[in-house]
């Protein structure tokens, strides 16, 4: 059993689980995109657009978990740290990988929308706004980019010169799928 922190006001019990919660489901979905950087990173597969990418995809969770990591210690919750399944390693073509970054991204951002729920009904208007300011605006324009560099790929019916066209941009272009911006 952990001590209550005297740092904690208006921060409910529920709150605290739903941000333990949202730290498994980043902390999942870091290991989701290091394990398809590593199948993009494969001497078979060689898409270093696509490595570049989901490297980076990973980082980017990582960096949210310590976000979450922390904002749970300010307001004086503890936070735990759990287990995560294995994650997918092997997919095909490069098409069905990025649909999986999408569901993914989906899946991310259903849970931070319970999470407001949570903050709305308790009233804890400290914790809507971080939400809002930290997680909701920046999962909503991933969740476009994945879309469109989706399209994108789709274009190029996802083989071929196509697909090494698409995959180089990427990689000159930060790791990022829309070029052009």
């Amino acid at each position: 059993m952990v001590n209550a922190s005297i740092a904690k006001q208006n921060f409910s019990t529920e709150a605290e689980d739903v941000i333990n919660r949202q730290i498994q489901i980043d902390q999942i979905a870091q290991q989701q995109y290091l394990s398809t950087a590593a199948y993009f990173g494969r001497d078979d597969i060689a898409l270093p657009g696509l490595e570049k990418h989901f490297l980076e995809q990973a980082e980017r969770e990582g960096e949210r978990v310590q976000l979450l990591i922390d904002y749970q210690e300010t307001r004086g919750g503890v936070a735990l740290i759990k287990d995560v399944p294995q994650p997918k390693a092997e997919y095909g073509t490069a098409n069905i990988a990025i649909e999986a970054s999408l569901v993914l991204e989906k899946e991310v951002n259903e849970s931070l929308l319970n999470m407001t729920r949570v903050a709305i009904n308790s009233d804890d208007r400290e914790f809507k706004h971080y939400l809002k300011s930290k997680h909701l605006t920046e999962r909503v324009n991933a969740i476009e980019k994945v879309c469109k560099g989706l399209t994108q790929l789709q274009r190029t019916k996802g083989e071929g010169l196509g697909l090494h066209l698409f995959d180089q941009a990427i990689y000159h272009n930060d790791g990022e799928f829309t070029v052009g911006k």
